[in-house]
């Protein structure tokens, strides 16, 4: 997969290379056998077996590629392909109500395996997702009713299982910002439910998020910290989670049951949109397991690898790093990923929106990765600052949210915010590095384990971070400029 991308940027530079130098000035480009071994982030190589269905997969391995262009080289201005003086006007829909719910419940059911849970739910769809300990051949059916919607009877969807077993069911045609109890079905003894979801909101409504990154979930894990940031979001009445990547430590599927359990109360109740790490490693289970929107266009290689949606007053940008790092390398060339996203920040959904954010696994920059040596320097990604950081101010992104370095730490860059909430599960890195040059001050960072709760209001973006017992570690606010 990582090869295929590199012949195109490859293929994209030579196309160029008439109108302008493309890469370093010494001609360098990527080696692709220095990046495409797994690694965990201890730097031991994993064992990640190939799935007859799918290409090879890589990793993007938790120690940054060797810089092979010039460091001081400008690159990212020539991607900002729309002037934002001659873009179309859009409508930003007027701010009704305050973001959240009432606490959900807590109650869970554990007849299946995973699930159900709750996934893509925006628009008038929302899918509920399930799997069986043991494969079945029946069909897997969700029954559901909506909250001031007359029926004689519940509606009802029924699937066939994919190859995992695994059922997902697509509700379509909901009402926005309503009730939706539903419960699930499949064979003629496994049911779980009844629970209680609310549809995707109109464009005006604020929304509260719980954010959560570097979960490596195994049983141990979650149940010290996941299973507290899972009773807060419940408690807090969250509209919807986002996490920024690693949700498991190599990508097997025990791993991803572990993840999915320690999930369930939440999950029956509340949708997730995932951001892939490097941990996830591309392969099919990942893709398997969870069900998100797709780019538009879609990515040829992964279709669900990055995409964007819009809930209520706020859209989301979710990232994947091979794209950025390429098109660093080569000059800044805008492809794949890199030019998508500046189409999609264009776009009247992310225009007319109170708040754009962004999800990207791998953080611009972070401070404190150990051992904090000269010989392993880790500072973040230079592609995503000389790229991304750019095109987010110009584009008017208020945060970008990451992960990857296992600790909590904020600085704000070009007037974005930058978010590093890598305190999930995964062990806390505590240790407080030398700050490097160039980090942006003030800088925060403590290493304790947390979650974020973002509240996109009216008024404010408000982002804050509490560890796992409830205590306050940040809190920061960014008022609303009218357009």
């Amino acid at each position: 997969m990582r090869r295929s991308r590199i012949l195109a940027a490859l293929l994209t530079c030579a196309a160029l290379a008439a109108l302008a130098a493309c890469g370093s000035g010494n001609g360098t480009t990527v080696a692709p056998d220095t990046i495409d071994t797994p690694t965990t982030d201890d730097g031991v190589t994993l064992d990640v077996p190939a799935d007859p269905d799918v290409p090879p997969v890589d990793v993007v391995q938790d120690t940054p590629p060797v810089d092979v262009v010039d460091p001081d080289l400008s690159v990212g201005d020539d991607i900002q392909d729309v002037p934002s003086d001659v873009l179309p006007d859009v409508v930003v829909p007027a701010c009704v109500g305050a973001p959240g719910q009432i606490a959900w419940p807590t109650g869970v059911s554990t007849t299946f395996l995973r699930g159900p849970f709750l996934q893509d739910v925006r628009d008038s769809h929302a899918v509920v997702v399930f799997r069986p300990a043991v494969p079945l051949t029946e069909q897997g059916c969700v029954e559901w009713s909506v909250a001031g919607v007359a029926s004689l009877v519940p509606f009802s969807a029924c699937v066939a299982p994919d190859a995992y077993g695994q059922y997902a069911v697509r509700l379509d045609d909901l009402p926005a910002d309503a009730e939706v109890t539903y419960q699930v079905s499949a064979g003629a003894t496994l049911t779980a439910g009844p629970f209680t979801f609310r549809s995707a909101p109109p464009l005006d409504r604020p929304q509260r998020i719980v954010v959560m990154s570097d979960l490596h979930a195994n049983k141990d894990r979650t149940a010290a910290v996941l299973s507290k940031i899972v009773t807060s979001a419940l408690s807090d009445g969250v509209d919807f989670a986002l996490t920024c990547g690693d949700h498991v430590d190599a990508p097997e599927e025990p791993q991803f049951d572990d993840l999915f359990d320690g999930l369930r109360p939440l999950l029956h109740r509340v949708p997730l949109f995932a951001t892939i790490g490097n941990h996830e490693g591309r392969n099919a289970n990942y893709f398997e397991a969870f069900v998100l929107p797709e780019a538009d266009p879609p990515d040829p290689e992964a279709p669900e690898m990055y995409y964007s949606f819009r809930r209520g007053n706020v859209w989301v940008g979710v990232l994947e790093l091979i794209d950025w790092q390429l098109a660093w390398t080569l000059g800044g060339v805008a492809f794949g990923q890199v030019e998508w996203l500046a189409k999609e920040l264009d776009s009247e959904a992310a225009r007319s929106a109170r708040w754009r954010i962004l999800s990207i696994h791998q953080p611009p920059w972070g401070r404190n990765w150990a051992p904090c040596s000269v010989d392993n320097p880790n500072f973040g990604e230079v592609s995503l600052r000389d790229m991304l950081v750019p095109m987010a101010r110009d584009k008017g992104v208020s945060a970008i949210l990451s992960g990857h370095f296992h600790d909590y730490e904020h600085g704000q860059m070009d007037g974005v915010e930058l978010f590093v909430l890598g305190g999930a599960g995964g062990g806390v890195e505590n240790v407080e590095c030398t700050a490097p040059e160039g980090l942006p001050t003030p800088w925060k960072s403590v290493e304790v384990n947390h979650r974020l709760t973002v509240e996109t209001g009216c008024d404010a973006l408000t982002i804050v971070a509490t560890d796992i017992e409830g205590n306050e570690i940040d809190r920061v606010s960014v008022p609303h400029a009218a357009e």
